[in-house]
Order: C-alpha cells, then structure tokens, then sequence
C-alpha cells in the first residue's frame, strides 16, 4: 500500500536548487506571457484555451530545462508530448497547470493513467509522481502561484498541494504555504465541469 509522503519531506527532498527553479520558471513565464500579451493582445484574445495553454507549456520547460540542465540528480526527459523531470530515483514531475482547486486536467491514455496513479512498490522504493506548475485563472488569463502537488489518480483531487513563493529560491528553509484539500468534502469547480477536456498530455 503506498504511504502518501508529507509536502514538507518532498520539498526537503527535492532540494532548494529544483524548487527554487521551477519558482525562476514560472516568474520568467508570467513574464513571458505579459511581454507576449503587450506585444500581440489581438493574438492572445484570439488564443484558444488550449493553444495559450500549449503556448504557455512551452515557455515553462523552456525555463526550466536551462535551469535544471546541471542540477545534479535530475533528468529532463522530453519525448512528443511527455514532458517529465526525475529528481533522484524518487520523484518524477510532470508540469501541469491547475485550476484554483488544484484540479489538473489530461486525456486519459494509458500513460496519463499510469502516470497518475502511484505504485504499490515496497516502502522506501516506491516512485513519487509529483505535479509542477502553476495556479491558473482562467477569466483573467493570468499565471498565479507555483505549485507542487500529488494526486494518486488522474482525475483525483490532489492529496495536498504546496504554494511555493519567490522566497524558495536558493534560500535554506524553503517557505510555503498549504493549499488545504479535505477528502471527506467534495470540491465543485464550474471551470472544470463546463470547459471542454480538450487538452494534450503535455500541459
């Protein structure tokens, strides 16, 4: 039975160098989005949500594969629309956007599910497939805090899902806020119920 790891020993365990890069990417793409908006809005109003999501995918890998490239431990795999980070022999992470609720959304193939669920290897050897990304506002269309999270599902509410602020970057004592998530209470999003599943794998 996989024992769900605490937030607190998954951020010790990732390090400062992992968690303060994907903080530097994310600043460096809500950047990216405010230069793309100023530049071209008629091509952002015109964006659909999945192209702006793709469009914004984009950017974050791009970030953080220079800024992950030489961190020791970890692994950038990118293979079509797969899209992971390895940090040691624990953790992968796939980089998702996620709704206010800490939702994330993808077709349901077989390495979605696969992904997504969490193995039942022995205690101490078994994989963690963690979530990095983002909170994303779909009405205003703006990039919002960096999170990490864990679901054991696809289509689960995430176990727990950490805000991590600009202070964690470089910085001992990563802070973060949590985001709390109660299983025993069911978590309506209207975004999620009326927006289309139509995004890839990839964001």
């Amino acid at each position: 039975m996989f024992s769900h790891p605490l937030a607190e020993d998954v951020l010790r365990d990732l390090g400062d160098k992992v968690v303060g890069a994907l903080v530097d990417a994310t600043s460096a793409t809500r950047a990216d989005l405010a230069d793309y908006r100023d530049a071209f809005p008629g091509w952002v109003a015109d964006s659909s949500d999945r192209g702006l999501s793709n469009w914004i995918h984009d950017r974050l890998w791009a970030h953080l594969r220079r800024r992950l490239t030489d961190v020791d431990s970890v692994e950038l795999v990118d293979q079509g629309v797969t899209r992971e980070i390895t940090v040691g022999l624990r953790y992968r992470a796939r980089v998702k956007r996620h709704t206010v609720r800490d939702r994330i959304r993808s077709y349901a193939t077989k390495s979605a599910l696969a992904f997504w669920a969490q193995s039942d290897a022995l205690e101490g050897l078994e994989e963690v497939r963690l979530g990095f990304g983002y909170r994303w506002d779909p009405e205003e269309r703006v990039i919002g805090s960096t999170i990490v999270s864990l679901r054991d599902g696809l289509d689960k509410d995430a176990i727990w899902a950490v805000e991590v602020d600009a202070g964690a970057s470089g910085v001992a004592g990563t802070e973060f806020t949590w985001t709390p998530v109660d299983p025993s209470l069911p978590q309506i999003d209207l975004y999620e119920a009326l927006a289309p599943n139509e995004e890839d794998e990839a964001t």
